[in-house]
């Protein structure tokens, strides 16, 4: 680190400590081959102890010389104009919902919604995240305060830099505080999606079982009134994107329906996902399940691979067709029972008809005439009670209430 008295950018720097040991058998007792010392992780201290410098603190020997053209640019957290009512929230646990940040701060004012940063590749949460307020002073309170704990952890909070419009580099003049917040270049976009929990537009009478990284929701104009959609919570665009943990609890799922629908109704489902581009622009992952009479169980493969090739449909059987490399757009039709999985990957810039992967599975149960969704629209009184028929039907099966 720079000398005490900062860098001069005015930003935190902390202290990185190099240990030099002795060489193992050397005569001079004053250089140890071994020691003891005790490791304070970062993440616990506070930005006063990460600003002080213990006596002896030197320059690095590592650090670069500053380049000797191009003025110094803004420190790498976010120079610039600071959000009123956004806040950044470190040292969060790693194991904690948008809900119970949201309880942690309502003391300090009305909290408008959370997010909890993720990583992208494992789905697993980062350790920090964002907190929008209704009103400014409510923001100032949550900076302000001192000691706020969520879930036992003491957490550090500032206000969070507003974003640059990324072709520009302007600021969001004339944004509102929920449109700044939405377009944060750190949050993903959930407000026009459908299936957002978070989102507004989320029919939550339709939703059936929350579980940890996934949830079951009733499907919109239902082949039958056991017609499922298993979706994850965060905003995924396709199975084949999501985590390694996310997919565990998808067949977690998969295979809770297939023993009830199996013990319950004499029957087993075939699981099916079409992911292609949608106009809207914003597409988010949800595997459709529906039960099947068990003579059909064996006889899925070769009607899949029929109805595709009177469509000119070139359909693989590929078990682990997640493993694919480059696998964009695809429809995958599964029957968990017997592993048995139908692949057709989409070759890039090839138009697929809109509705030939539900066409399939009506089809399949001898039902054409509601193979488009639209024609078994419910009412919301009607999806309101077939969905608590359904959580009756599956609440001995439901490992989430567990």
């Amino acid at each position: 680190p720079p000398p005490p008295g900062g860098g001069g950018d005015g930003g935190v720097r902390h202290v990185t400590r190099f240990l030099g040991f002795g060489r193992v058998g050397n005569s001079d007792k004053k250089n140890k081959w071994i020691s003891a010392y005790n490791v304070t992780p970062v993440g616990t201290l506070s930005l006063e102890q990460l600003g002080t410098f213990p006596q002896g603190a030197t320059q690095s020997p590592y650090q670069p010389p500053p380049p000797s053209s191009a003025a110094p640019g803004p420190p790498a957290g976010g120079g610039g104009p600071l959000s009123k009512t956004i806040c950044h929230v470190g040292n969060l646990p790693f194991k904690l919902t948008n809900d119970a940040l949201a309880f942690a701060f309502a003391q300090c004012g009305e909290v408008v919604r959370c997010h909890l940063a993720q990583d992208r590749d494992t789905g697993k949460l980062r350790g920090f995240g964002f907190v929008e307020f209704k009103e400014e002073a409510a923001a100032r309170k949550a900076v302000d305060a001192q000691g706020i704990s969520v879930a036992g952890r003491q957490v550090r909070v500032s206000f969070a830099p507003e974003r640059r419009d990324g072709k520009r580099g302007r600021d969001g003049e004339g944004m509102t505080a929920r449109k700044r917040f939405e377009a944060h270049p750190l949050m993903m976009r959930s407000a026009d999606c459908w299936f957002c929990l978070s989102s507004p537009k989320v029919e939550k009478h339709l939703v059936v079982s929350i579980g940890e990284e996934v949830y079951l929701a009733l499907a919109k104009g239902p082949l039958v009134p056991e017609h499922v959609l298993i979706l994850p919570i965060t905003h995924y665009g396709s199975a084949s994107q999501l985590p390694d943990a996310v997919w565990e609890e998808v067949e977690k799922y998969q295979k809770s329906l297939e023993k009830c629908f199996r013990e319950k109704l004499g029957k087993t489902c075939i699981v099916y996902e079409r992911n292609t581009p949608s106009k809207a622009g914003q597409v988010h992952c949800h595997l459709q399940v529906v039960p099947i009479p068990l003579d059909l169980e064996d006889k899925v493969g070769e009607h899949v691979v029929e109805c595709g090739a009177q469509c000119n449909i070139e359909f693989q059987h590929n078990q682990n067709w997640r493993d694919e490399e480059d696998l964009e757009n695809y429809v995958v039709y599964t029957v968990p029972s017997t592993k048995a999985t139908q692949l057709h990957k989409i070759p890039a810039g090839q138009r697929h008809p809109l509705n030939f992967a539900r066409e399939v599975v009506a089809n399949l149960l001898g039902m054409p005439e509601r193979a488009d969704w639209k024609n078994c629209a419910l009412s919301v009184e009607e999806e309101t009670k077939t969905a608590q028929d359904f959580k009756e039907l599956f609440r001995a099966y439901d490992w989430s209430l567990e």
